[in-house]
């Protein structure tokens, strides 16, 4: 496990010194520090293509740079390469999963390329094989454009809470990742704001992308005390500036993806409020980057360094 400076000029200290004699506001940080740095974590989404490239080294490299834990891309992925990533200490516990088999437009992901998985049929199997590999967290990451009316997430609220209840009975939160395209506004009210009224928290969680928050126009920090006690995780990720709100995240210009602390988003006072509303852990991603691996490296550097 690697260290922060921080961390081993404490040690130094007590060893010499005896913690009960150093000021614990020099320390302050320690407490978010130990349970989101050390267990930081990479939605593996970042490495796409490096993964495609060399599996075995890119495994290798994300865990020497000292990422503890991976949140897959979906089930497939982790199915192939858990393994691997446990033998570089890399745990996954947590993974996107192909949305469709929550909404059911299968004809409409089919046109697109995407299948089944074999041998998963349906929402129950899914879960089921998700027990099995250990996992403990599943998130509802994407949809189609045709799917994201408003609607549509009245429908999609009941599908969350009836698989909601099948994650619950297999000790598994099922959580909803954000984009940008659910805080746009129609007729007077957003999807975003139809998960926060008609979710059940015993039930669904939040997987809140604080990059997403920004480029719509949102606070995070203001954001996530508002789902205060709803948040399972965080993803980390860097907006460049905010010259213009986007809501599509397709049209999102690839430049605005930046290594954290690179960009405008104030991931300090994040991480504190997140350790005051215990949210379980938190992943860095940056969806484009000229050279990825270098920039997941930048990005747990930029933390061990506010912290």
């Amino acid at each position: 496990m690697q260290y922060s400076r921080r961390q081993i000029i404490k040690q130094l200290f007590t060893s010499f010194i005896g913690s009960t004699l150093i000021p614990q506001s020099i320390f302050s940080m320690d407490d978010f520090t130990k349970k989101y740095i050390d267990n930081i974590g990479l939605q593996l989404w970042t490495v796409r293509n490096e993964l495609s490239r060399d599996l075995t080294k890119t495994l290798q490299s994300i865990s020497d740079f000292g990422y503890q834990q991976l949140e897959g891309m979906n089930l497939p992925q982790v199915m192939s390469i858990k393994d691997q990533a446990n033998d570089v200490d890399l745990e996954i516990r947590s993974t996107f999963f192909q949305w469709t088999y929550l909404t059911n437009n299968w004809e409409l992901a089919n046109s697109r390329g995407i299948q089944k998985i074999k041998g998963v049929s349906d929402v129950e199997s899914l879960v089921e094989l998700s027990h099995k590999l250990g996992l403990k967290n599943l998130t509802f990451g994407y949809l189609f454009p045709e799917e994201r009316s408003v609607e549509d997430y009245k429908k999609w609220v009941d599908a969350l809470h009836k698989m909601g209840e099948l994650c619950q009975q297999a000790d598994i939160t099922l959580s909803y990742h954000n984009h940008a395209f659910e805080f746009k506004d129609e007729q007077g009210i957003t999807p975003f704001q139809v998960l926060v009224d008609r979710l059940d928290p015993e039930l669904v969680k939040f997987e809140l992308d604080v990059f997403w928050v920004k480029a719509a126009g949102l606070d995070p920090l203001k954001m996530m005390q508002q789902l205060d006690g709803r948040i399972s995780h965080l993803h980390l990720k860097e907006l460049k500036n905010t010259n213009y709100i986007q809501f599509d995240d397709q049209t999102m210009p690839h430049e605005q993806f930046v290594a954290l602390g690179e960009g405008i988003i104030e991931f300090q006072s994040i991480l504190k409020e997140a350790s005051r509303q215990k949210i379980k852990s938190c992943f860095v991603e940056q969806d484009h980057a000229e050279a990825p691996l270098e920039s997941i490296q930048k990005s747990i550097n930029f933390l061990r360094e506010i912290t």
